[in-house]
C-alpha cells in the first residue's frame, strides 16, 4: 500500500486530539491546522520541493532568478523568505479548500494567492511540502471546496479520518479547557468567544446546560454526520485510543493502531512500536462527564 503524504484528520474540540495527534507525529507527519504551527517552523525542504513551488507561485523567469541569485551570492534570505512566503500562502489556499475560516487580513501576495488558488486539487496537493496530518473541527459538505470533493471521491486521496468520542465527555472535556485558571485556550476564535461565555456563568451546570443549547458551541453538535458513515473515510475513537491509563483496554487500543498503521502504509508490526498514551491529563479520562456535571 502506498503511504499516503497528507491526512486530513476531523477531531472536534474535547476529542482528546492529542492522542491521535501522538500517533500521527510518530507516524511520520507533521500536525497542521488546529494542531500545527507556521511555514517558519516547518522542517528543511526535501529535494525537489522548492523550484516546483516557486516556479508556480511567482513564475518561471522569478523562480530562477531566486536560485541564481542563490547559488551566486551563497545568501539563502532572498530564497528562503520567497519559499516560506510561498508555503503560507499555499496553506491559506488548501485550508480555504478544507472550508476552514481564514482572515481577511493577511500580508501575502494577493496576485500569487490568485495564482495558486486556481490550481486543480492534484497538483495542490503535489505542491504541498512535506508529509502533514491536516487537523480540523469539522469537514463540513456545504463549506469545503467541491473540487477537492470531487477529487476525493475520485481517488481516495487525502485520506480522512475521522476522531470521535462520546459527545458528553467531549463537551466536557471542551467546557474545561475553555474555563482553565490561566484563560490560554489558542487562538481559534469561537474558543476566545466562549471562554468569555462560560466564565460568567456561576455553575457548571449553567455551563454544562449553555454548552448543549448553543449550536455554535464547538463540540456539542459533533462532526458532520457522513463522516462517520462514508466507507473511505477511517474512524478511531477515543475510547480505543485511551488505553487503560485513560479507562480503556489493551486490546482496543492495538486494534486502533493497527487500523490506523494499516492505513498510512506502515508494516503491521510497526503498531507495536508506536508510544504509550501521554500520562497525566485527567481530560482524557473515560466517562469525564458525570462527574464534571454532578
Amino acid at each position: 500500500m502506498t503511504a499516503p503524504r497528507h491526512l486530513v484528520v476531523v477531531s472536534p474540540p474535547g476529542s482528546g486530539t492529542v492522542l491521535l495527534h501522538q500517533i500521527t507525529t510518530a507516524l511520520g507527519h507533521t500536525s497542521r491546522g488546529t494542531m500545527g504551527g507556521h511555514a517558519h517552523h516547518a522542517r528543511r525542504a526535501a529535494p525537489g520541493e522548492v523550484y516546483p513551488l516557486l516556479e508556480t507561485a511567482y513564475g518561471r523567469p522569478a523562480a530562477l532568478a531566486f536560485l541564481t541569485a542563490h547559488h551566486r551570492e551563497q545568501d539563502t534570505g532572498p530564497l528562503q523568505a520567497a519559499y516560506t512566503a510561498a508555503v503560507d500562502t499555499l496553506w491559506r489556499v488548501w485550508w480555504q479548500r478544507l472550508g476552514q475560516a481564514v482572515t481577511a487580513h493577511t500580508d501575502l501576495d494577493p496576485a500569487v494567492e490568485s495564482r495558486l488558488a486556481r490550481l486543480p486539487n492534484a497538483e495542490v496537493l503535489r505542491l504541498l511540502p512535506g508529509r502533514d496530518a491536516w487537523y480540523v473541527t469539522d469537514l463540513r459538505l456545504d463549506r469545503a471546496d467541491a473540487g477537492l470533493l470531487r477529487h476525493w471521491a475520485a481517488t481516495g486521496e487525502p485520506l480522512i479520518i475521522l476522531h470521535r468520542r462520546h459527545p458528553d465527555d467531549r463537551i466536557a472535556a471542551h467546557i474545561r479547557h475553555l474555563c482553565r485558571p490561566d484563560g490560554q485556550v489558542g487562538t481559534m476564535p469561537e474558543n476566545l468567544i466562549h471562554r468569555d461565555v462560560l466564565t460568567s456563568l456561576p455553575t457548571d451546570r449553567a455551563r454544562w446546560d449553555y454548552a448543549r443549547a448553543d449550536p455554535a458551541f464547538l463540540g456539542a453538535t459533533g462532526p458532520s454526520l457522513w463522516l462517520s458513515h462514508h466507507p473511505g473515510v477511517l474512524t478511531v475513537t477515543h475510547e480505543e485510543l485511551a488505553g487503560p491509563l485513560y479507562g480503556g483496554t489493551p486490546h482496543a487500543r492495538a486494534a486502533a493502531l493497527a487500523r490506523l498503521t494499516t492505513a498510512l502504509g506502515h508494516p503491521a508490526d510497526r503498531a507495536g512500536t508506536l508510544p504509550d498514551p501521554v500520562p497525566g491529563l485527567p481530560d482524557l479520562h473515560i466517562g469525564l462527564s458525570p462527574a464534571y456535571v454532578g
